[in-house]
């Protein structure tokens, strides 16, 4: 079972509709796909409770992931984590835990700053955990701009880590496609956000080496 988190000491970033997204496409693939949700506001367990169907597992845990993910692991291709803000054990554990680690990062100067808490953390699990993959991903921004592109540029050479090449934009769509625990792909076939979140997945698994 290969482990995808989501962390960015910072909130407002995209985190769980990114997360939802993603576990939702790959759940659409025929992958077999667990959720664990470990912020205590429950984002995304709340969100995707209202499914009907059995599509994904959605698991709210705050504690003991290390153990969630052993007991699971028999049963699934890929365990995502929805990690709080502002708390760094949760967090740490969740990344030590991981196969791939995103940062979400909105295309701000005071969000670029404040994205150094979460580096710090991934470079002491790396200690723990050698192998841990580590992408920033540029999130809620506006697409197009040469604002985006000077952050994002800054934001890998100060923090020396990649960036994915997809990025997420600030779009209606994605908020919309929420209110019903849907994903955009199942939503807005023809909207660009479904694209996103293809490249996106399609990214990972690339980077996963698990895409033929």
């Amino acid at each position: 079972m290969k482990v995808i988190s989501l962390a960015n000491q910072k909130g407002g970033c995209g985190k769980s509709t990114i997360i939802m997204n993603l576990a939702l496409n790959f759940a659409l693939q025929k992958k077999r796909v667990i959720l664990f949700d470990t912020d205590p506001q429950q984002s995304s367990y709340e969100t995707l409770k209202v499914r009907e169907d059995k599509l994904l597992k959605v698991v709210a845990v705050y504690s003991d992931i290390y153990q969630s993910l052993e007991k699971y692991e028999p049963y699934y291709d890929y365990a995502l984590i929805d990690t709080p803000p502002h708390d760094t054990e949760i967090v740490t554990v969740a990344i030590v835990c991981s196969d791939l680690v995103l940062i979400p990062v909105q295309d701000s100067p005071l969000d670029i700053r404040s994205t150094r808490v979460t580096v710090d953390l991934i470079r002491k699990a790396k200690e723990l955990n050698p192998d841990l993959k580590t992408y920033f991903l540029l999130s809620r921004i506006q697409p197009q701009t040469i604002l985006a592109r000077e952050l994002a540029e800054i934001l890998k050479n100060r923090y020396e880590t990649e960036l994915l090449k997809t990025q997420i934009s600030n779009r209606v769509a994605y908020k919309y496609s929420l209110i019903y625990g849907k994903s955009v792909n199942e939503m807005f076939s023809n909207d660009t956000a479904n694209t996103e979140i293809n490249d996106l997945s399609e990214e990972i698994l690339t980077i996963l080496n698990e895409n033929n």
